[in-house]
């Protein structure tokens, strides 16, 4: 299976189509006395639906401040696709024969939410198996800022200059409009360290480390020296680099 084949059935697009085709080969529900075609049609936008419902789940649980685990995940993702799909079910009969009983609504209820965990449940856990399974670090979004020479570099380190920051790399510099504590954000995830007001260092961009007159500085790979606070020494000598 090709990568974007793989991505498209492990996005919510394509595990709604998946489901419409098992459905439709199933035909539950009665759905068995439609034409093929019709039953996919009539499946597939109905998990459409479902997915709509389930993919407000989570960003419902951010908003109340929530961090779901897989079990809530899945849970909540198959309870609202449920309410989504069952109101559509429940509209259509009424639409068709015009009226609903209750039996029909627990019938049609327990089916739907039988059917939406397990889709909440295979989507759930493709995603998490993809995060884990994806061996490539997350590329720092700094990268997106610098010119496009220096996007396949390493960078190195971090400095403050009046309003713009420089960014030093392994094929040059680059001098960036924004403050320096917003590039140490957008330089995440490399590991590295504030190593005085005005710098910040990448632990990839460190070739030595000096000592005089009791202060501490760090010499780059491209030669430049960087000062080490008095304040920031402690963290230094923490993590290692002296």
């Amino acid at each position: 299976m090709s990568e974007k084949l793989r991505k498209f059935t492990q996005s919510g697009i394509g595990i709604s189509l998946i489901a419409g085709v098992i459905l439709s080969i199933m035909a539950p529900y009665q759905t068995g006395q439609y034409p093929p075609l019709n039953r996919f049609f009539y499946w597939t936008i109905l998990c459409f639906v479902g997915g709509l419902g389930a993919g407000a789940f989570l960003p419902l649980a951010g908003r109340l401040g929530k961090n779901p685990g897989i079990m809530a995940t899945v849970i909540g993702q198959a309870f609202m696709a449920t309410i989504a799909v069952t109101t559509c079910l429940l509209a259509l009969d009424f639409y068709r024969t015009g009226q609903i009983f209750p039996m029909q609504i627990l019938v049609m209820t327990g089916l739907v939410g039988l059917i939406s965990i397990i889709i909440a449940g295979v989507a759930t856990l493709s995603e998490r198996a993809e995060k884990t399974d994806d061996p490539t670090p997350r590329r720092p979004a700094l990268f997106e800022r610098l010119k496009p020479a220096l996007r396949q570099s390493e960078i190195y380190a971090l400095m403050a200059e009046d309003h713009y920051v420089r960014v030093i790399t392994s094929k040059g510099e680059d001098l960036i409009l924004m403050r320096l504590a917003d590039a140490v954000k957008e330089a995440e995830p490399l590991a590295g360290l504030s190593t005085h007001r005005s710098w910040w260092v990448a632990e990839a961009g460190i070739k030595t480390t000096s000592r005089s007159d009791g202060k501490i500085s760090l010499e780059l790979h491209t030669g430049q020296i960087v000062p080490v606070s008095r304040s920031n020494a402690k963290s230094v000598k923490e993590i290692g680099w002296v």
